[in-house]
């Protein structure tokens, strides 16, 4: 696995100012001289998070994919317009319950929940492709490239956009298309896994999701994540996290 280009994007500002914004988002909610208790249950008072998460669309649909090393694919994917939330885990094997030391036929994977209006699975099959070479054979089981398809269309979309890319590159492409069957999330220091190497921002956002799950399915800290592997600009990631979800008609 390997880590951050550090070099390439300005991280320790990056820190100091998000960490800003996120501590205004908390006094922003409370009124003046008093300070936001969160509660010993983990559960997050709804004013208290940012409005990307306050408004995240509840139908939404679901990708999964196998491209390598996870800690990639959830910064990119999570850095995208219309996803709702990333997580990363194992899939395609038998064994049950699989770890990180104990993988067994597992893939390293990751699952996106996104909103089809917004982004479409199509799309998401053109990030894909672009963020890893299929035409490599894998050197192991854990780092192979798969999609999982929850159903026909998304088959359908996958052995489409296989078929182009071989043409494309004139060359096989070693992608396994298959059935999705079970999601066995990674153990939580692989979740946000780039975001999770600055503490500075760990400690702003541990405030506002003291329960970890919450923090693994906020948007607000899919795209942070997503800036920190430096796939989304400072501009935008600020404009994003004081954004609300357009609302269906």
């Amino acid at each position: 696995m390997t880590g951050l280009n550090k070099a390439t994007i300005p991280l320790l500002l990056g820190a100091i100012l998000i960490a800003a914004i996120l501590a205004g988002i908390l006094v922003g909610c409370s009124k003046e001289g008093t300070t936001v208790n969160f509660p010993k249950d983990g559960v997050i008072p709804g004013d208290s998070i940012p409005p990307i998460d306050a408004s995240a669309p509840a139908q939404t649909e679901t990708a999964t994919f196998a491209l390598g090393c996870f800690w990639a694919p959830d910064s990119i994917f999570g850095s995208l317009d219309g996803v709702v939330r990333t997580r990363v885990g194992y899939a395609g094997g038998t064994t049950e319950s699989p770890t990180y030391h104990n993988l067994g036929d597992h893939t390293e994977t990751i699952q996106i929940d996104y909103d089809p209006t917004l982004i479409s699975y199509e799309q998401l099959l053109e990030i894909y492709w672009d963020s890893h070479n299929p035409t490599v054979q894998p050197w192991s089981r854990q780092y192979m490239s798969i999609v999982f398809y929850h159903n026909n269309e998304q088959r359908e979309l996958a052995m489409e956009t296989k078929q182009l890319e071989e043409a494309n590159l004139g060359r096989p492409v070693y992608t396994d298309i298959i059935p999705f069957s079970e999601f066995y999330l990674a153990e939580d220091y692989h979740q946000k896994y780039y975001l999770q190497q600055v503490p500075e921002l760990m400690e702003e956002l541990s405030a506002i999701y003291p329960n970890f799950a919450d923090f693994i399915d906020s948007t607000a800290v899919a795209r942070i994540n997503g800036y920190v592997g430096g796939h989304v600009t400072f501009q935008d990631l600020q404009e994003q996290l004081n954004s609300s979800w357009p609302v269906s008609g």
